[in-house]
């Protein structure tokens, strides 16, 4: 469908004038008399009477000018919106990653690059582990930020590791496991724990690491949110499996973490679709190792606990 010819048509209705509507476009009268022949030709309608030295309205004319009356005038829009596009392209991210990640670090990335001067909007989704996968790959969002190993490996995404951190038990304040440079996984499980529910990312972890000494968890509570899980931990009901980077200084107030011994680490990853990547991912990638060094400049505490890849 010719959409010049579309606005030309809506011109002509609107001024009751070819000569005008012509104009507009920077037409020829007779140029626009053609465009006007040749869209009724594709539409099989008689859209205006010649008998008239003015073009008026024919019934079916009339019928197709009220019924797409809306779409005529979106079609001086579509120049705006083709605008939009690109600036959005240029300065507009938009990451999906899980809640813990999206606070920890995706949300504090972010307000360093705002106080750094970089002109950029953001949009922050929090998916399932399945839906970060797919939607990246689909090109539904810009990029993902999740734990290692992927979920379904047959998504053709591409996978950029970007930290590791290391396993940590979180405890309230003053409990006597924070006297400890770190926790044995014996001690840890003579304690109540609360955890997320079974088949939940970090309750898997959890089962693993308990496993690999031949030990069961003692579950005192179960939830089906790690941010959940940090508040019981927080009220003196069980200790918890997690690591320093889902925690960020406010939600650390009143809690301790202590490594837990043994080599146990996450690997985190951002995932891209194939193919080009957008220009601000490259910028978001860069202010999250800011955001990790300078964590672990300003907090000794969790200095050996996370490092850049």
């Amino acid at each position: 469908m010719n959409l010049k010819g579309l606005r030309l048509f809506r011109y002509v209705v609107a001024t009751g004038s070819l000569s005008e509507a012509s104009d507009r476009l920077n037409l020829s009268p007779s140029a626009a008399s053609r465009l006007l022949t040749q869209l009724e030709r594709q539409l099989s309608l008689s859209l205006f009477s010649r008998s008239r030295r003015n073009l008026e309205l024919t019934e079916e004319g009339a019928l197709f000018y009220q019924q797409i009356s809306n779409t005529l005038d979106g079609i001086d829009e579509i120049p705006v919106i083709a605008r939009d596009i690109r600036s959005r392209t240029r300065n507009w991210l938009s990451v999906v990653t899980a809640a813990p990640l999206a606070n920890g670090l995706v949300v504090p990335t972010i307000a360093r690059l705002r106080r750094e001067g970089v002109e950029m909007q953001c949009t922050v989704h929090v998916e399932s582990r399945f839906e970060i996968e797919s939607k990246v790959a689909a090109r539904g969002y810009n990029m993902g930020l999740i734990s290692l190993p992927v979920e379904n490996e047959i998504i053709p995404i591409d996978i950029m590791p970007i930290l590791r951190s290391r396993l940590c038990v979180l405890m309230p304040a003053g409990h006597p496991l924070e006297r400890e440079g770190e926790v044995d996984i014996e001690q840890f499980a003579a304690q109540p724990l609360v955890s997320l529910a079974a088949g939940q990312r970090w309750r898997d972890r959890l089962e693993e690491v308990m496993g690999t000494a031949g030990l069961r968890p003692d579950i005192a509570f179960e939830t089906g949110s790690t941010m959940v899980t940090v508040e019981m931990a927080r009220q003196g009901l069980g200790l918890t499996l997690i690591d320093a980077m889902v925690m960020t200084p406010t939600t650390m107030q009143g809690m301790a973490l202590r490594p837990l011994a043994g080599e146990h680490w996450i690997t985190y990853a951002s995932v891209h679709a194939k193919g080009p990547r957008a220009e601000l991912a490259e910028v978001f990638l860069d202010g999250i190792a800011a955001h990790v060094e300078a964590r672990r400049a300003a907090e000794p505490g969790i200095a050996e606990s996370v490092y850049l890849i």
